[in-house]
């Protein structure tokens, strides 16, 4: 069987605090998939992280998004086999949904050599996951936002630039938060001042990571619309969340959590981490800590 070739997808982590449902941030930890034609099936043969969790036939994500934009292009794929390597931990807010939908849309272009745009691309994966913060952070790379349209159900997005100095920490912990649970925890309605309160500390935020301003991050990260109400689903983040240490400038929920990512001090980033991990550990929280740095590629096609 020849290969035809690979994709590396970015995890990301969204939100970062005020930006719920809009700021996403590609991380380096991927997933990658290589394609091989298959036999009389499709088959996928997974490794890393989770790997066990993933579904070998059809049912699996990344054949979904596959199948599914060849049927709505009018092509025809023929059975994959698909060799995957995961590093993202699956269901811990670093859109591990978001990098197998992306895996899947790309396979769609190695198999067919029909490439598509970015905006169709985002169309295609909203329809699997209509939150399109870590779908855009993980095909663009770097800081995102992503926003619904005005009448319409595509979303837009931008790409911004980070400068160099910041290092993203991840403490994961060793429990699953579902994405439809950490939602429905949260009100159908918010008082002006907590709306108000958000608005201001997205758009400090968005400036001081576009402009390499780190000490506006502690106060930019702060949120009232969805960390408060996610309290109860992660033992510690409230004490987690107040955190102040050398070498912290901020620190969120990633995504619907558990994960917590802190940004941090590159010199400093080891001692946040495990300051993190400790204050977990009295809430009887066992957590990986993992030290990481900003994607700035996005989806990458591998040789």
């Amino acid at each position: 069987m020849g290969i035809h070739s690979g994709v590396r997808i970015p995890a990301s982590t969204s939100n970062l605090g005020p930006g719920f449902d809009c700021l996403g941030c590609a991380l380096e930890v991927y997933l990658e998939v290589r394609v091989e034609a298959g036999e009389d099936r499709h088959r996928v043969v997974a490794s890393g992280v989770d790997c066990e969790r993933m579904p070998q036939g059809d049912e699996n994500l990344i054949l979904r998004v596959l199948n599914r934009v060849a049927e709505r292009r009018g092509q025809s794929v023929g059975p994959q086999r698909l060799l995957v390597r995961n590093e993202v931990p699956l269901a811990r807010g670093l859109g591990s949904s978001a990098t197998a939908i992306l895996a899947g849309v790309s396979c769609y272009e190695l198999v067919t050599g029909d490439h598509l745009s970015v905006e169709e691309i985002i169309d295609y994966g909203w329809e699997f996951e209509p939150h399109a913060d870590n779908l855009s952070a993980s095909l663009l790379g770097g800081l995102t936002v992503a926003v619904t349209s005005s009448g319409s159900s595509n979303p837009g997005f931008l790409r911004l630039a980070i400068p160099e100095g910041l290092t993203p920490v991840l403490v994961i912990p060793d429990f699953e938060v579902e994405t439809r649970m950490a939602r429905e925890v949260l009100p159908d309605s918010y008082s002006r001042s907590d709306l108000v309160f958000n608005i201001q500390r997205a758009a400090q935020l968005v400036g001081a990571l576009t402009t390499g301003r780190w000490e506006y991050l502690a106060e930019g990260m702060k949120d009232r619309v969805h960390q408060p109400y996610r309290t109860g689903l992660v033992p510690g983040l409230e004490q987690v969340l107040a955190l102040k240490a050398d070498g912290l400038y901020g620190i969120a929920l990633s995504g619907a959590g558990p994960t917590v990512l802190a940004l941090t001090d590159p010199a400093r980033s080891g001692d946040v981490g495990q300051r993190v991990a400790d204050l977990f550990g009295k809430h009887g929280v066992s957590v990986k800590v993992q030290v990481s740095r900003i994607d700035i590629m996005g989806r990458t096609f591998l040789d």
